[in-house]
């Protein structure tokens, strides 16, 4: 329910209809868009000893005449187990991944007052590279 986890990708994807607040209706748009994952999409997906997913992540692989490259679209853990290393550990295996591809970069965007996330992809390896703008039409 945190809407600062709001960036652009929510909005193109209908899960946030203002930039600002979630739709009403998002677990069900969320599992729609996981039940019809695109071609080149990797879901990844972490359990406990219990077989309950603890963790996700979706990945877009991506290339063009010019470069390989990975976006990821997603990672989310489950509240209580955040700084536990669970993160970490995703974005390691992906890493790993988009080096299995030849992958030159991975991509994301976070939220803009997402600070906690910022500074969890930083200690990633990840570095602010651009400002994403928008301009809604009502």
């Amino acid at each position: 329910p945190d809407a600062s986890y709001i960036s652009h990708g929510e909005i193109q994807t209908g899960l946030s209809i203002d930039g600002e607040t979630w739709a009403s209706d998002l677990e069900k748009r969320f599992l729609e868009d996981l039940e019809t994952l695109g071609e080149g999409q990797q879901l990844a997906v972490m359990r406990d000893s219990f077989g309950v997913m603890i963790a996700t992540a979706i990945v877009q692989w991506e290339e063009t005449s010019r470069v390989k490259f990975g976006v990821l679209e997603d990672l989310a853990v489950q509240p209580s187990l955040r700084s536990s290393g669970l993160g970490h550990e995703m974005v390691t295996w992906i890493d790993g991944q988009a080096k299995q591809r030849g992958c030159s970069w991975m991509f994301l965007e976070s939220g803009k007052k997402n600070h906690r996330a910022h500074a969890f992809f930083e200690r990633c390896g990840f570095a602010e590279i651009s400002h994403v703008f928008v301009k809604h039409y009502r």
